[in-house]
């Protein structure tokens, strides 16, 4: 078994009204497959992880276009609903349950979706 240490850093002292200061972190175990890929998107609907091809995993995305228009949604299947939408620059990192097929759709251009995943 492996193991990959996740840790969260919020901090603002303009916020809210109180200064915001959490810290949160997590040891993840994981023993199946683990890939690290980069896609260049489109305006196409199209699936990138798909359900039949993983359980449970922690997954990492990322947008790595530097031009504002190229926005990356994420849906559950190709004809889904919008359930992320990751700006240029922006990241995320989730628990995926591995039950729906992921799905990206570009807003405008091709921009590149960085993804990483662990599978328990």
């Amino acid at each position: 078994m492996a193991t990959l240490t996740a840790k969260l850093t919020l901090s603002s002292t303009t916020a809210t009204s109180d200064s915001l200061n959490l810290s949160v972190s997590d040891v993840l175990t994981f023993s199946n497959d683990v890939i690290q890929k980069r896609i260049a998107t489109s305006t196409t609907a199209a699936v990138f992880l798909a359900a039949s091809d993983y359980g449970k995993s922690y997954v990492y995305l990322k947008n790595l276009s530097g031009t504002a228009a190229e926005r990356i949604d994420i849906r559950a299947t190709t004809t889904g609903t919008d359930i992320m939408q990751i700006a240029a620059g922006e990241w995320t990192f989730f628990p995926w349950a591995g039950g729906h097929d992921l799905a990206y759709d570009a807003a405008s251009g091709t921009p590149v979706l960085e993804i990483m995943l662990w599978e328990v």
